[in-house]
């Protein structure tokens, strides 16, 4: 660290802080006895989440606890934290892409509005609005996210009320097939029960 022995580091650090009485000053005894910290390229099982900024690897338990783990606080980020709580992107992403591919790429403008033409080209992408739709607290948050027109966020509320009131008849008259009724219902209730309608 400074080329010196332990107790003589020390000595130096206490005679800054007499000459500096208003600073603080810091040690990292792991640097210091050359311990390491947990800031390996991967986390242990145990483990698994990965703060972005210091590397450092802590457990799922502990995100979202109200208590940073994480230098940066990141662990508690409200985007993440709703995301923790909402189905995968990828699953959501995957999802959409089949709803896509078994009603053409102007289907999901029947819930998200006219921009939603194109396979969601408009709105940034299927992987764009599968992320929105995991981050967004709210459907107002995602309605800015994608800079949703106020009657198509309206719109796509009254689907999710829909279908938290029980009225599956809203949604097949989307022109949802019976045998992705289930599927569809299942998906926006995973939704509406982590307070995107909040």
């Amino acid at each position: 660290m400074c080329g010196c022995r332990v107790a003589a580091c020390v000595a130096a650090l206490a005679a800054v802080s007499v000459a500096l009485p208003g600073a603080v000053l810091a040690l990292d005894l792991n640097k210091l006895y050359g311990h390491h910290t947990k800031r390996s390229e991967y986390c242990h099982p145990y483990e698994p989440f990965k703060c972005p900024v210091d590397g450092n690897c802590i457990s799922i338990q502990y995100l979202c606890d109200g208590a940073p783990d994480c230098i940066d606080g990141y662990d508690e980020d409200s985007k993440l934290c709703t995301a923790a709580k909402r189905p995968p992107v990828e699953e959501t992403a995957s999802f959409l892409q089949s709803l896509l591919a078994s009603h053409g790429p102007n289907y999901l403008e029947k819930l998200f509005g006219s921009k939603a033409r194109d396979a969601l080209e408009p709105l940034g992408g299927v992987e764009k609005v599968a992320i929105a739709l995991s981050e967004s607290q709210t459907i107002e948050d995602f309605g800015a996210a994608l800079h949703l027109m106020r009657s198509d966020l309206e719109h796509l509320r009254s689907v999710f009320m829909a279908v938290e009131n029980g009225d599956l008849g809203m949604l097949k008259s989307l022109g949802i097939k019976d045998s992705e009724l289930g599927d569809v219902k299942f998906f926006l209730e995973k939704l509406v029960n982590t307070g995107f309608l909040d």
